[in-house]
C-alpha cells in the first residue's frame, strides 16, 4: 500500500460498543508477575516453549480445553525471522496447545504499512500452507468488519477500532518476536496488539503524538491471556523489518505484557549500542523510564516495578 493511499483513508465505523478482554494475569506467584526465560541451547523449539510455559504454571492456568482461542503472531512484514514469526515456533505452540486439549485455534493477523495487503504477506511467508497442515484457520483482518470500542482511561483515544472477530474468542495468546523498533523503541507483546487495530487507527498511532506513548493504550481494551515470546534471534537497532541482528537464544513466557517486555528489553540492552553509526537506537537508560513502559505503568497495564516481577529459569 502506498503512503498516499493510507493517508487518504477515512474512518468509517459503526456505533460505539463497550467491550473488554482483560481477564487478569493468571501467571503470578505471591502477587508478583511470573516471567519465564528459557535458554534454547540444546533444545528444539517445541521443548523450549514447553519448558517456558511449564515454569510459569502451565497452559491450564489460563486456557481450558473448551476455549475458543485466538493466536496473534507477528506477520507485520514479509521479512524473515526475527522480523516475522518463525513458522517452526508457531507450529510448536499449536502442537503443544493441542496436546493440552485446546483444539479450537485460529490465527488472526493484519500486516503493517507499507507491507500490506496482509494476504500477500501471509502467502509470501508460507503461513497459509503451514496452517493448513496443522488444521488452523487464518483470519485476514484486512477483510473483516471492525468494532468501534470505547476506551476508558485513555489519554489519546476515545474509541479504537478492533477487528470484530477478536470479540468472539474466549482467550487470546500473543506470540511476539523480541526486537527493536525505530519509532516505538521496541516491539514485543504490547505493540503486537496493533495488528488487531483498524487500519485508519493504525495510521493515527504512527502520527502526531509519539507511537510509544499510544501503544500501551490498546491494552486498556484487549490483553492476552498468555504470552510466549521467541527471542532466539532479535534486532537490537532499527526494526521492525531489519536491524542489527543478535542471537539471545531464549524463549520467554508470561501473563503480564509489561513484565515480559521489560525483561525482553533488558536482553536487548545487554548487547549495548550497535557500532553502526546510522543505526536507530531508542532503548538507552533505565527500562522503566522508556516511554512505552512508563506509559503502561501509568495506565495500570501490568507490573509497575522490578519488585512486582519474578523471573524464573529452566530449573
Amino acid at each position: 500500500m502506498r503512503e498516499e493511499e493510507l493517508l487518504a483513508m477515512e474512518r468509517e465505523l459503526d456505533q460505539v460498543v463497550e467491550w473488554r478482554h482483560r481477564l487478569g494475569n493468571k501467571y503470578t506467584q505471591d502477587g508478583k508477575s511470573l516471567v519465564a526465560k528459557i535458554a534454547t541451547d540444546g533444545l528444539d523449539i517445541k521443548e523450549a516453549v514447553r519448558k517456558a510455559v511449564e515454569r510459569i504454571g502451565g497452559f491450564a492456568r489460563a486456557l481450558s480445553p473448551g476455549d475458543k482461542v485466538l493466536l496473534k503472531a507477528n506477520f507485520n512484514s514479509d521479512d524473515p525471522f526475527p522480523a516475522s514469526t518463525s513458522l517452526d515456533f508457531l507450529t510448536a505452540v499449536i502442537e503443544l496447545l493441542r496436546e493440552h486439549g485446546i483444539q479450537d485455534l485460529t490465527l488472526g493477523e493484519r500486516s503493517g504499512w507499507p507491507w500490506m495487503p496482509t494476504d500477500r504477506v501471509l502467502r509470501r511467508m508460507g503461513v497459509y500452507e503451514a496452517m493448513a497442515k496443522v488444521g488452523v484457520p487464518v483470519i485476514d483482518f484486512d477483510h473483516v468488519e471492525y468494532a468501534d470500542v470505547k476506551i476508558e482511561g485513555s489519554v489519546h483515544y476515545e474509541t479504537i477500532g478492533i477487528a470484530k472477530p477478536v470479540l468472539e474468542f474466549d482467550k487470546i495468546v500473543f506470540l511476539p518476536c523480541m526486537k527493536h523498533h525505530f519509532l516505538a523503541g521496541f516491539t514485543m507483546s504490547m505493540k503486537l496488539a496493533v495488528g488487531m487495530v483498524y487500519v485508519v487507527d493504525m495510521k493515527y498511532l504512527h502520527y502526531h503524538v509519539p507511537l510509544k506513548e499510544k501503544v500501551p493504550e490498546i491494552a486498556l481494551v484487549v490483553q492476552p491471556d498468555l504470552i510466549i515470546m521467541d527471542g532466539r534471534k532479535s534486532f537490537i537497532s532499527d526494526g521492525p523489518d531489519h536491524g542489527t541482528q543478535v542471537e539471545p537464544g531464549v524463549v520467554m513466557a508470561s501473563g503480564d505484557q509489561v513484565a515480559i517486555d521489560v525483561e525482553g528489553v533488558r536482553i536487548l540492552q545487554s548487547y549495548g549500542r550497535p557500532p553502526k553509526e546510522d543505526a536507530v537506537y531508542l532503548i538507552d537508560g533505565d527500562v522503566w523510564s522508556l516511554e512505552q513502559v512508563s506509559q503502561a505503568v501509568k495506565l495500570g497495564i501490568g507490573a509497575a516495578s522490578d519488585q512486582q516481577i519474578v523471573v524464573v529459569g529452566a530449573s
